[in-house]
């Protein structure tokens, strides 16, 4: 549509015999300047003349109540673009006195202006007789610059102009009687249309851009005016809708905006779309959901240009970007935020999510690009900050990850928050001593008996693994199993721990033949889940020549959630083999008794949780006892762990469970303690 004020002034007078029928007039404001152009049709609601009518945002505001003048500047200033509003304003009528009225309107950018188009509409008006003939002129009708199409109550077309013939290619004869779908594209969902027919049946018409198609198969964008027509009584009997061909302007405004919002050589958002992006979310008011930002920066950007010049590198620029891409999850907003860096904004919900997305990061982009069968290597560090723990709102969040990417060394990432950068630190060190110990042997093991209070001898042992230090002090698992888990190296500690503790079992065995002891070995989800899971254990045993019997293996409830039929497969193998199999943690997740009564277990681990709270918690108390007699109605042994106490072994003997693993009898020992306990007190 034409900016030129006399053919605007054109339009809202073919607009005004429209709008006649619905009670209303046509404002078009430019808030840049405040100027206002309008239909004649004010002139009827007001009662002013033409050179008292508003020409300008003060002399609107003499038309108004103080008070609704505002309501209209703050509904103008906060409202989104393209969301149409609706307010109920007192406006002047006939030099005295005030009407109330109805302001339905909506904010358009428009060639990088802002204007606001908006009704004013007399909601207890009565309607006239609908005629088209009346409504439009024959000779008005043909001569209109404008595409209109007038259908009857059942929306079939009754009408349409000849402009609308000479812009669709459509002759009268081929669309009378068609729904007006007959010429869509297809380019707009069922929200779309629903929309639509909400906002005629609720507010009497609707605006907005709609992708139609010509006779001959071309799209074409139009901005239409769709309006209801009522006749006697209220009675609708028919739409009309005056459309205006918009495509090559939008197609400009597309243009243009790729041109000032886009990166040309990656067709990424540029730094002025992120900005406005996150202006966006923070209008939303979202503030209390957590926001990060990642800003990439390549090192020695000017200095590729030089060494391989404009094309190849920017082919480099262009796979960077590709790769980061890629690696994204849809919620967050990839940007080119300046020659040498880019950005990466979006909502997360913890920070292991941002700090592994980090690490993806160096790692992928630390890997050569091949350009025309040549490596080239880049070289990136990342700067991070966190909203809202880093900054107060959503605007500052970039000159916080600025703050935290200069802190940053080669390589590497660095967060604004020293707490974080600090954890993240301590993180890594343990992750490259997890990877030596793996390496160096640098992990050990303990082993805690398990008795049997009945026949008062050790009948095995759970294996626990410690992490050894440099400096020669020790660490639980507590303190690196999460980093472990992380960093996906469980499955090859648990693999590490097995080797082990079939070397052990043979060693036990060698010197103690006659005594029958079974040691179990703790499986993590990550080595259960790999698909040579038991021809690893069944490979071990065999290299060792350990009869099966001897090992038993402890798993976790969560196991078996995802995928429950492959892990009944697996445990099935597992004791055919010979092996025996421990359910650890029982009652502390997902406990159920259908997946318990489905899988071969052999033995429920009562928790040391459960144990510790015996006596402080009558929910403790009736927990270990249900445990317990579950354990028995399904043909399983029992164990509790973490008995410390005789009250505890107490209680434990009342429900008949009796084999126990806890200080009450033995911390967890080193292999040579464990063989002195079993062959110097074969009875406890």
């Amino acid at each position: 549509m034409t900016n030129n004020i006399d053919d605007i002034y054109e339009i809202l007078d073919m607009y005004e015999s429209v709008m006649s029928l619905v009670s209303g007039a046509i404002i078009r404001m430019d808030i840049s300047n405040g100027r206002i152009i309008f239909s004649n049709n004010l002139k009827n609601i007001t009662g002013l003349g033409s050179d008292e009518l508003p020409r300008n945002v003060n002399e609107l505001k003499a038309l108004l109540v103080e008070e609704d003048f505002e309501k209209l500047l703050n509904t103008i200033h906060n409202v989104e673009y393209n969301t149409e509003w609706n307010i109920r304003v007192k406006l002047k009528k006939e030099r005295e006195g005030y009407d109330v009225f109805d302001l339905i309107g909506k904010k358009e950018k428009r060639e990088l202006k802002d204007f606001v188009y908006f009704v004013v509409r007399n909601p207890n008006q009565n309607f006239g007789i609908f005629s088209p003939d009346l409504l439009f002129p024959k000779d008005f009708f043909d001569n209109s610059t404008e595409a209109i199409v007038i259908t009857n109550s059942q929306n079939e077309v009754v009408r349409v102009n000849k402009y609308f013939v000479d812009m669709t290619g459509y002759s009268m004869e081929e669309v009378l009687g068609k729904n007006p779908s007959f010429w869509s594209s297809q380019m707009h969902d069922k929200e779309f249309y629903e929309k639509m027919w909400r906002d005629l049946k609720t507010k009497g018409f609707w605006s907005g851009i709609i992708w139609d198609k010509k006779k001959n198969g071309e799209i074409l964008a139009l901005r239409s005016n769709i309006f209801e027509i009522r006749g006697a009584n209220n009675q609708l009997v028919g739409y009309i809708a005056i459309n205006s061909d918009v495509t090559n302007r939008i197609q400009k405004e597309n243009e243009l905006i790729k041109k000032v919002k886009y990166d040309p050589i990656t067709n990424l958002p540029n730094k002025n779309h992120l900005l406005e992006y996150i202006n966006e979310v923070s209008s939303k008011k979202l503030t209390k959901n957590n926001f990060s930002l990642l800003l990439i920066k390549i090192y020695e950007y000017h200095e590729l240009f030089d060494a391989y010049g404009a094309e190849k590198a920017n082919f480099v620029i262009k796979k960077i970007a590709d790769k980061i891409t890629k690696l994204l999850e849809k919620e967050f907003y990839l940007a080119r935020y300046s020659d040498e860096e880019f950005s990466i904004f979006g909502e997360f919900e913890n920070i292991d999510q941002i700090q592994n997305l980090a690490d993806s990061l160096i790692k992928i982009l630390s890997e050569p690009i091949l350009v025309l069968g040549e490596k080239i290597y880049v070289k990136v560090s990342i700067g991070i900050s966190i909203y809202p723990k880093d900054c107060q709102s959503l605007e500052d969040i970039i000159n916080k990850a600025r703050i935290a990417l200069s802190r940053s060394l080669e390589g590497n990432y660095s967060f604004y928050s020293k707490e974080i950068s600090n954890h993240i630190k301590s993180e890594k060190t343990l992750e490259v001593q997890l990877y030596e110990a793996l390496k160096d042997n640098h992990f050990f093991l303990q082993y805690q008996p398990q008795v049997s209070y009945e026949s008062k001898t050790i009948i095995g042992a759970e294996a626990l693994i410690r992490l050894k230090n440099i400096d020669g002090s020790v660490n639980l698992p507590l303190s690196f199993l999460r980093v472990a888990e992380k960093k996906r190296l469980l499955d090859k500690i648990d693999e590490y721990v097995l080797k082990k503790v079939i070397k052990a079992i043979k060693e036990i065995n060698r010197e103690n033949s006659k005594k029958e002891v079974r040691i179990f070995s703790n499986v993590s989800k990550d080595f259960f889940d790999r698909e040579d899971f038991v021809n690893i254990i069944y490979k071990i045993l065999l290299d060792n020549d350990v009869d099966p019997k001897y090992l038993g293996i402890e798993l976790t409830e969560n196991i078996f959630i995802r995928d429950f039929y492959s892990a009944q497969k697996k445990i099935k193998s597992l004791k055919e083999m010979g092996v025996k199999i421990a359910l650890d943690d029982f009652g502390t997740g997902y406990s159920s008794l259908s997946y318990l009564s489905k899988l071969d277990i052999d033995k429920i681990k009562i928790d040391k949780s459960f144990m510790d709270n015996l006596f402080q918690s009558s929910q403790s108390k009736k927990l270990v006892s249900t445990i317990i007699y579950l354990a028995k109605s399904l043909d399983m042994e029992v164990i509790a762990e973490g008995v410390e106490s005789s009250e505890q072994l107490e209680f434990l003997k009342e429900k008949e469970c009796y084999e126990i693993q806890g200080y009450y009898f033995s911390p967890p020992v080193s292999l040579s303690e464990f063989k002195k306990l079993l062959y110097n007190h074969s009875k406890i």
